[in-house]
């Protein structure tokens, strides 16, 4: 068991907007997010051009960075040795693309690596303001730009492309919209009420608007912002070793953040521990919706390897198409409204899921659709933790 693991923490909500230079093509921006139990790392990259090559630089550039990042190696020295990479990329047949990277920790400190790419725009205080006084320093034969800071809760950073910098280039303004320009336009929106989130797609609406009603370039912006996140721990299925029931139930209601039992078995379990009554609050009718209990001192019951497989069929599906009345449309607006998600996973043997209806039926085990989920979620930008007990 890993309480630590729903301790409040900073939750860094990320936005983007995008536009491609030319609409029905393909953007030569790309974004990725990764995140991890300590940190969120937001790159954007745009590839040199536009189009498919353009397309393919990014993708390269961010996908490799990403990649270093989750092998061990610094965000430094991540960018050191992407941008060692670029310098070949000059004088020989390689894909180049600039880059800025922005990864924060839970605790809110933030460090933004950018090369060759218009500096970020932070927020503070709902009041916006670019660094045009980066430090600069060599990674070998090139130079990077650095910042530091720290975001607090409503604090935020933006992170844009030339498409936004260069926006108007020949039209309105001579030497282009500029990242003043922008970090002004924000302050503008900020002024009148507007959410963080709301303000990227604001940014390539007025984009588009200076530059004659179409795009100069590939435009990306990206809101990174901070607030606190919403925790979901899930407890499915009794531990291996039934001495442990107590300890892990006492371990799993310790936790912080809202509190969902999946398994019959489990929900009996919990209820016998608290000392309380499992009252069943809705009766299935069909297959597919699967009962939910009431437990005292518990946020939500259900059933276990049912629901879950279910869950898991329709998690990237349109909430309007869901049932109102449905465990597994409940299940599925708790997984979509939380930010970090804990799986306490036990792993006691059920004779139940070797049936052979189970296997008919398409269901898997426990163990099995846990991890499944889990990628899932991930794909969605969850921060996803599994622990067995």
């Amino acid at each position: 068991m890993k309480p630590s693991l729903s301790d409040p923490r900073k939750y860094m909500e990320v936005v983007e907007a995008q536009s491609a230079k030319r609409t029905g093509r393909v953007c030569g921006d790309y974004v990725v997010t990764e995140r991890s139990p300590e940190a969120t790392l937001t790159v954007v990259a745009d590839g040199i051009g536009t189009g498919i090559k353009a397309r393919v630089a990014a993708v390269m550039c961010a996908s490799r960075l990403v990649e270093l990042t989750r092998s061990g190696f610094t965000l430094r020295e991540a960018c050191s040795k992407i941008v060692h990479t670029m310098h070949e990329a000059r004088t020989k047949d390689i894909p180049f693309s600039a880059f800025s990277a922005c990864r924060v920790l839970n605790n809110g400190h933030a460090t933004i690596m950018a090369y060759e790419i218009p500096s970020p725009i932070l927020i503070n205080n709902r009041l916006a303001a670019y660094l045009p006084k980066q430090r600069f320093y060599p990674l070998g034969l090139e130079m990077i730009a650095e910042v530091n800071c720290m975001l607090n809760y409503g604090d935020g950073v933006f992170l844009v492309s030339d498409g936004v910098s260069q926006a108007g280039l020949g039209h309105q303004y001579r030497m282009g919209w500029s990242v003043q320009g922008a970090c002004d336009f924000i302050n503008g929106c900020l002024a009148q009420g507007y959410e963080l989130k709301m303000i990227p797609n604001k940014v390539l609406e007025k984009v588009k608007e200076i530059s004659g009603a179409t795009y100069g370039d590939d435009t990306t912006c990206v809101a990174i912002f901070c607030r606190e996140g919403k925790t979901l721990n899930i407890l499915t299925g009794p531990p291996a070793d039934k001495n442990n029931d107590k300890k892990i139930v006492e371990d799993f209601l310790s936790m912080k953040g809202t509190k969902v039992i999946c398994g019959s078995t489990t929900s009996e379990m919990v209820a016998k521990i608290l000392g309380v009554p499992i009252d069943m609050k809705t009766i299935p009718s069909a297959y597919h919706k699967p009962p939910s209990y009431e437990i005292k001192g518990i946020d939500y019951a259900t059933e276990g390897a049912i629901c879950l497989n279910q869950v898991h069929n329709i998690l990237e599906e349109n909430p309007d198409k869901l049932e109102t009345d449905s465990s597994v449309s409940d299940l599925y607006r708790l997984f979509h409204s939380a930010d970090t998600i804990n799986f306490v996973v036990g792993t006691a043997s059920n004779p139940g899921h070797e049936n052979i209806v189970f296997r008919q039926m398409g269901i898997f085990p426990r163990e099995v659709i846990v991890k499944l989920l889990a990628d899932k979620l991930k794909k969605i930008g969850k921060l996803v933790n599994l622990t067995y007990v």
